[in-house]
């Protein structure tokens, strides 16, 4: 345990859809880290091409393509026995499909800090066992030696407290605080309270939905075109593997899109037939109206069962890429009135506290007093 006092530790953001690294400068600044490609985010996805394995963004492009070799949101299925399903005819383990990434997150590190081996790596709150051990064998399999796993939730409050000054030099919060932490990733939702008091960091509690995230808006705006096009045209486009996977990528744009325009197109194409496709913001957010309110209900019952009121709260901090939607601030805005904190991109706060809580275990193994409890 004692032999990482002066190594590179880097904190990794193991995301459903998207995968972040980060590691602190010299400064004990958390910083992200660019992978091969020049990214911040690397997709956690999987190409078993014949020639060898592929990670990130041409596994993503291939995805639309080869679909039945390309591997996607295994963290969903995390401590199951087989991915959902056979890769290139194989049934894999999907801590196997997890490793291959976060392989490819230790190997662009290292071309930044020289060789990587250890890291301390986020899952969500409302991961049990069966599923931290995976992510553990994964990052085994990887190459990796885990030093210690740590709930998303407490790394992005770690993050934002540094970053934003709720915490001191010492990790030392300022005053009490109870603080929300929603994250909405690609793939998964969760939602923390968690009440920090002096150095201590209690998760008072959590809840989530490991089949609820940014993919489901995508799927939702995806399935209203589809339903366009099988009207205008006769035929359903969602019977062409290749179709649908290049529509819903097409869908992910345009939902980024409507994070900042009133009005994009979508075109499309498939059985030799094109047309384009215009959606307006309100008519996006009227199609993921239910999904915004499972994230909204889900969050109210926790509050509730903690016997905690939304006045109650001091803070709210948004993690995961798809708290970008206007809808999401408006509506923690209209149950809390509290504006929710966007200091920190929400792709990277998770990576950044991680790396600030490999800081803290180096400190410890060096036999220096810890800043946090966590």
């Amino acid at each position: 345990m004692w032999g990482y006092a002066n190594v590179a530790i880097i904190g990794i953001d193991l995301g459903t859809v998207n995968s972040v690294i980060a590691h602190l400068d010299e400064d004990q600044k958390p910083v992200t880290i660019h992978n091969a490609e020049g990214d911040i985010t690397t997709p956690s996805v999987v190409l078993f091409d014949p020639a060898g394995i592929v990670v990130g963004k041409e596994a993503l492009k291939a995805a639309a393509i080869e679909p039945e070799i390309v591997a996607a949101f295994a963290k969903r299925e995390m401590g199951e026995p087989e991915f959902s399903k056979p890769i290139a005819g194989h049934r894999l383990p999907p801590e196997v499909v997890q490793s291959f990434v976060l392989r490819k997150l230790r190997e662009d590190a290292s071309l930044v800090l020289g060789e990587v081996t250890q890291a301390v790596i986020t899952v969500p709150a409302f991961f049990n066992e069966p599923r931290r051990k995976a992510t553990q064998d994964a990052g085994r399999l990887a190459g990796l030696d885990v030093i210690d796993i740590i709930n998303e939730p407490t790394a992005a409050a770690i993050a934002f407290g540094v970053h934003r000054g709720f915490l001191s030099s010492r990790g030392t919060a300022m005053q009490a605080e109870l603080v929300l932490v929603y994250d909405l990733g690609g793939g998964t939702f969760d939602v923390t309270l968690m009440r920090i008091d002096g150095q201590h960091f209690e998760a008072v509690a959590t809840a989530g939905d490991v089949y609820l995230g940014g993919i489901d808006w995508d799927t939702a705006l995806a399935e209203h075109i589809a339903g366009e096009f099988q009207q205008q045209f006769g035929f359903d486009l969602r019977e062409d593997a290749a179709a649908t996977q290049r529509l819903l990528q097409d869908a992910e744009d345009a939902k980024r899109a409507l994070s900042q325009r009133m009005e994009v197109t979508l075109p499309v194409e498939c059985g030799g037939q094109r047309a384009r496709y215009k959606v307006s913001r309100g008519k996006f957010e009227e199609l993921t109206t239910a999904l915004l309110d499972r994230t909204r209900f889900t969050t109210t019952k926790m509050l509730q069962e903690a016997g905690v009121a939304w006045g109650d709260l001091t803070r709210i901090l948004l993690v995961g890429g798809s708290t970008r939607m206007p809808m999401v601030h408006a509506m923690l805005e209209r149950e809390s009135g509290i504006k929710p904190d966007r200091s920190i991109s929400p792709d990277e706060a998770v990576a950044h506290g991680a790396a600030i809580y490999a800081g803290m275990l180096q400190s410890l193994a060096a036999g220096e007093r810890p800043k946090l409890s966590v």
